[in-house]
């Protein structure tokens, strides 16, 4: 079966809301197949993002920011938010995203305040330490463009640890 990320919360919100479903073992049910197609369509997304595109105020990060999607956070502060990836890579594989509207790194570094630069460092230096990864040694890797495969339109740092990292 194939998702499209706008009709399908719509399709499982309506058939979960129906007067022929009832009960909180359905709705935790709907919930759950509704993370799982989130996944699979995030998975499946080729379509790379073009690195001079404007950003958009609703794609999946900035809809977390505003906490109209669910994320299993692991720390927020003024400048940052980190959760738990979907579709993890390694042991430890968290998501560190600035608050402000930057599409990428490029975008970010011309145009973010010193502040937000500094309080995104921060954040990964402080993610590292929660998650046990400090000392170990982790990834930290962010997509620029279509060639990189960034696939949404918001900065955003994979920490990846836990375990020895593949070249």
């Amino acid at each position: 079966m194939v998702f499209d990320r706008h009709s399908s919360f719509k399709g499982l919100f309506m058939l979960f809301s129906s007067s022929s479903v009832r009960g909180v073992s359905w709705l935790v049910t709907g919930l759950v197949i509704a993370l799982v197609c989130v996944g699979a369509v995030a998975a499946t997304d080729t379509r790379a993002i073009d690195a001079n595109a404007a950003y958009d105020k609703n794609n999946v990060f900035a809809r977390i920011l505003r906490k109209e999607l669910p994320a299993k956070i692991v720390y927020e502060d003024d400048y940052a938010l980190a959760f738990h990836t979907i579709a993890p890579q390694a042991k430890v594989h968290i998501l560190v995203i600035p608050k402000g509207p930057y599409t990428n790194i490029l975008r970010f570094t011309e145009q973010a305040s010193a502040a937000e630069q500094l309080g995104l460092l921060k954040a990964i230096n402080l993610v590292a330490a929660k998650m046990g990864v400090k000392d170990s040694g982790f990834r930290l890797l962010a997509n620029t463009g279509p060639d990189s495969g960034q696939s949404v339109p918001h900065l955003h740092f994979h920490i990846l640890g836990g375990e020895k990292i593949a070249s």
